[in-house]
């Protein structure tokens, strides 16, 4: 099987849940309680792809502290791959504290960079050279990894992939700037050496409003995370859209980044692409309606319980 290195921001999340409104400034708020655990958009597509199976190495930066050297355990005890995980001694882990809806389950959060804000194209080119012909690498939480952001990047990756068989996946985020006339163009020539790029509805709309307009500037394909509605597939000659199944939502946090890992792991099984959608919402479903301490996603075994032969 193909391995998969995902690049990404790493963070301690810090979950609160859950309020039925954003309190005043200068009041205090009761909440039913809090969890901690791994997270940012590196972190939970790792641990997704780790606990269906795949060999997984994370690409990131932590700080030398103990919240760092937690992070680290956590991942090698899931068998993630920690050769990449770079320790930055002058920054503290990064933390994001995020606010959960009672009822919607929607989350906000508060975010210091610290480490995440260090990683940079020096990194990746330590880590280029261990990505192995038929690799799979993810790049995602990029507007949270100021460090990689840029004009080398893409050219980088260019290389990489005139050296190598490997597939690049792409899921930037929302840009903390906004949608910005320079953040478009500058996303415009990232995507240039994508194979896939999977955004939400949100993030494309912000991009390019109508999703076939993304043609006229990347040729791989399209995969819109539409959340409760599934997710919508583009490419240069065709749309269609892949449902997803009903279930009771715990915690909406990583959604996305559960999407990307069950994609990865399908097409790693050689599944088609509608067969690897359907595997990709499935993931994301499972996983967000298990427990909010996430100490065990969705595994291999479970998802075949769903896919028909």
């Amino acid at each position: 099987m193909p391995r998969a290195f995902v690049v990404g921001n790493i963070s301690l999340d810090l979950i609160l849940g859950g309020i039925d409104n954003f309190p005043e400034w200068g009041v205090e708020v009761l909440v039913p309680g809090y969890v901690m655990r791994p997270g940012g958009e590196g972190s939970n597509a790792a641990l997704a792809l780790a606990d269906l199976g795949m060999e997984t190495f994370v690409v990131g930066t932590v700080g030398r502290d103990e919240t760092g050297e937690e992070i680290t355990r956590s991942f090698r005890r899931r068998q993630i791959r920690t050769e990449f995980l770079f320790v930055e001694p002058d920054f503290q882990t990064g933390l994001s504290v995020a606010l959960t809806h009672q009822e919607t389950r929607e989350r906000t959060f508060f975010t210091e960079l610290g480490a995440q804000s260090a990683l940079s194209l020096k990194h990746l080119e330590q880590v280029f050279p261990a990505v192995a012909d038929g690799d799979f690498l993810l790049l995602c939480g990029y507007f949270l990894s100021p460090g990689i952001r840029k004009s080398e990047l893409p050219d980088m990756l260019f290389q990489l992939k005139k050296e190598k068989r490997v597939t690049l996946f792409l899921d930037t985020g929302w840009p903390t700037e906004g949608w910005t006339e320079a953040v478009k163009q500058e996303v415009q020539r990232l995507l240039l050496p994508f194979d896939y790029f999977l955004p939400n509805e949100k993030e494309i709309t912000g991009l390019v409003g109508s999703p076939e307009e993304i043609f006229r500037f990347f040729s791989g394909i399209l995969l819109v995370k539409g959340g409760k509605e599934g997710c919508y597939c583009y490419t240069s000659s065709d749309s269609f859209s892949v449902p997803t199944i009903s279930v009771a939502v715990q915690d909406t946090i990583g959604a996305g980044d559960y999407f990307d890992a069950g994609f990865i792991f399908a097409l790693a099984q050689g599944y088609h692409l509608e067969k690897a959608l359907f595997v990709a919402n499935l993931v994301a479903s499972l996983n967000i309606a298990s427990s909010p301490r996430r100490e065990k996603l969705v595994s291999q075994d479970e998802v075949k319980n769903y896919v028909k032969p």
